[in-house]
């Protein structure tokens, strides 16, 4: 089994006092014949001896985490993340991160830290030598997932590895052994307790697995999918339901947005948005994703509700192309009539959002001084209605004149 690296790998591994390893995906899917991931190092020199080791060399040297160990070593457009040797303490909680660790220079206990047997696999660069204590080779030949140590041992102490495992399940189409699947499920409240950003990257990686690998299966996901539904785990996730009916994720492109409205017609919460604000909200996104997540599904569904086209695409232009996939897998006749009268504004180029107006806020204070600022919004959003409908033209002059009308009203 021969592991290819490249010249600044090898030349790497000679500058090195000690044993130098690759360990992780990259071994593990060299041996697999797939897709190469990111090159993961590790040997027992500490990040002192390997900061000084690097002086006046052509590789850069960036600390990444002293607490861990880790740093980033850099060369022409090559990028490595380098681990010391090290032992790991976990609390009672659940956390991703330990609460100590040890450096050591044991690699067998390195080893133990580790969560499956085919992530456990170390390349030593120098011998062209294939280090291997939990059979992890042959794991990758039965196309089995299972964990270094006991289960319990590495489950039950860090959340993110029961969403790997099954993450791993869908990127490459492995069986998880028994023992090990039901430890899993058994410790899946864990997940709550790791970070809402860790938690988030994971279940992405999970819902858009089948495109992590060339090879990989359309609608690779639904194998973690249908096993959250049949122990019903998703309340680990932070949902308000035990199983989620999947339609939408398996029709659509944008898998995430299929998988929240399949859990959105799952709930069917009285208000759609609130509950996307608070759903999103507890799985860590920005406040602009959410803004674009909730403005995008929220589109989806007053398409649905059929709402006029005015009051629509005032809301929801700038994303109709991404909510008309969306629309279009439900129902291509109401998506024809929503794209009809999109591509009727770009033709004719109405002005569909108050920012596109001749006038703004600033202008109505100048010439309106008395006008409290909570009222500007209104005002402009009634100025831009009569624009769309060619009561009046999208003149600064117009439209500062026809403040003084909205005033008696708004």
């Amino acid at each position: 089994m021969k592991i290819e690296v490249s010249s600044n790998l090898k030349n790497l591994s000679k500058l090195f006092p000690t044993d130098l390893y690759i360990v992780g995906g990259f071994v593990r899917n060299s041996l697999l014949g797939i897709d190469l991931v990111d090159v993961d190092l590790c040997s027992s020199l500490t990040l002192d001896k390997l900061a000084k080791l690097l002086e006046g060399t052509p590789y850069g040297f960036k600390i990444k985490s002293k607490t861990l160990g880790t740093c980033l070593i850099t060369i022409d457009d090559e990028c490595y993340e380098y681990s010391v040797f090290r032992k790991e303490y976990y609390g009672e909680n659940g956390e991703h991160s330990p609460e100590r660790v040890e450096f050591i220079s044991d690699i067998q206990e390195d080893a133990k830290r580790r969560d499956f047997t085919i992530n456990a696999i170390y390349y030593d660069i120098n011998r062209d030598e294939i280090i291997d204590f939990y059979h992890g080779v042959e794991d990758l030949k039965s196309k089995t997932l299972r964990t270094v140590e006991t289960p319990d041992f590495v489950l039950s102490k860090d959340g993110a590895r029961i969403l790997r495992l099954f993450r791993f399940q869908c990127e490459l189409g492995f069986k998880i052994e028994k023992e090990t699947l039901v430890t899993a499920l058994r410790y899946a409240s864990n997940v709550k307790a790791i970070s809402n950003e860790r938690r988030t990257s994971e279940m992405s990686k999970i819902v858009n697995s089948s495109s992590r690998y060339s090879n990989s299966k359309p609608n690779a996901f639904m194998r973690a999918f249908k096993l959250f539904n049949h122990y019903e785990v998703w309340p680990s996730f932070g949902l308000d339901t035990p199983k989620v009916k999947f339609n939408m994720v398996k029709k659509v492109e944008q898998k995430a947005y299929g998988l929240l409205i399949d859990i959105i017609d799952t709930v069917n919460p009285i208000s759609v948005s609130y509950y996307l604000e608070r759903l999103l909200l507890d799985l860590g996104l920005s406040k602009k994703s959410m803004a674009l997540s909730i403005n995008i599904l929220s589109g989806y569904y007053a398409a649905l509700n059929k709402e006029s086209n005015k009051p629509y695409f005032f809301k929801y232009f700038d994303n109709f192309p991404i909510i008309y996939q969306l629309i279009s897998k439900k129902s291509k006749l109401l998506a024809m009539k929503y794209e009809f009268f999109y591509k009727y504004i770009i033709s004719h180029k109405l002005v569909i959002s108050t920012k596109d107006l001749q006038i703004t806020g600033d202008d109505i204070k100048k010439h309106y001084p008395e006008v409290n600022p909570k009222r500007y919004k209104a005002i402009l959003e009634s100025l831009l209605s009569d624009v769309f409908d060619c009561k009046l033209i999208n003149n600064k002059k117009e439209l500062i004149a026809a403040v003084n009308q909205k005033l008696k009203y708004l």
